[in-house]
């Protein structure tokens, strides 16, 4: 019998998009240990790119015809919309989307996510047993560029202050200066019994999703296996970087491992 994968995208991106992307891994956990991997969209819509605190090109004209290419190819979606420390729009609704997607297209043996699909995975990780009884831990679950939702733990929230702490690089040292924001603390302290085998991916040279904040997310879990990589914020598809994450698959979903 297949083993089930959900595999959650990242923001501006859909499902199908997530699979092309992830293609090396979603290959070798389909053919090397016949998974399923379910890539389901993310539910809110981006209605336009007026919306963003981020530039998606020089000029507006420009902006313009990015935008139709990213409406075209069905990618103006998000989980939710982080506005601020504790101001994450649509992040409620969107628990409950892969939470009622789990309990109708579940069980899942695993979980996979990309970026802001990353944190959603970790939540969902966290919580599953505590939103959907009937539901056991994950065996496995994958984070690709993850973070967690913080706050300085001086309650300066001004935008040059956070980002001199995402420059920090000592991990020590970053632990002291943030912390969990309190509307999804219930969301990041994973249980005491938590049964699933953590796996994190990062690029030391991301600078969208720093990697301090990936190895933030690793010291909430017990025994997580770290995969830096060099690159930046992306899925890894080379066959040797991704052999011993799916090693680890492997024997996380079968008793007696495939490879």
């Amino acid at each position: 019998m297949s083993k089930k994968i959900l595999c959650l995208p990242g923001y501006l991106q859909n499902g199908s998009t997530f699979a092309a992307k992830s293609s090396g891994l979603r290959k070798l956990l389909t053919k090397k240990l016949n998974c399923q991997l379910d890539y389901i969209d993310p539910c809110h819509k981006i209605e336009s790119w007026r919306e963003f605190s981020f530039p998606i090109a020089a000029t507006p004209e420009e902006s313009d015809k990015t935008w139709e290419g990213i409406v075209s190819s069905g990618n103006n979606v998000r989980w939710f919309e982080h506005k601020e420390p504790g101001v994450n729009h649509g992040l409620e609704d969107s628990i409950k989307y892969i939470v009622n997607h789990i309990k109708e297209n579940g069980p899942y043996d695993g979980i996979i996510g990309f970026s802001q699909g990353a944190l959603m995975c970790e939540f969902i990780t966290n919580s599953i047993k505590r939103l959907l009884p009937s539901h056991p831990d994950f065996k496995v679950s994958l984070s690709i560029s993850g973070f967690y939702l913080t706050e300085p733990a001086d309650g300066n929230l001004a935008k040059e202050h956070r980002d001199e702490i995402n420059d920090v690089t000592d991990l020590d040292e970053y632990k002291k200066l943030v912390r969990i924001s309190p509307d999804v603390e219930k969301y990041s302290i994973p249980p005491e019994d938590l049964q699933t085998q953590v796996l994190m991916v990062f690029g030391e040279s991301d600078n969208i999703v720093a990697p301090i904040r990936a190895r933030y997310v690793s010291t909430f879990y017990k025994s997580p296996k770290l995969f830096p990589h060099d690159g930046a914020h992306y899925v890894p598809n080379k066959k040797d970087f991704l052999q011993p994450i799916v090693k680890v698959f492997d024997e996380a979903l079968n008793e007696k491992p495939m490879l």
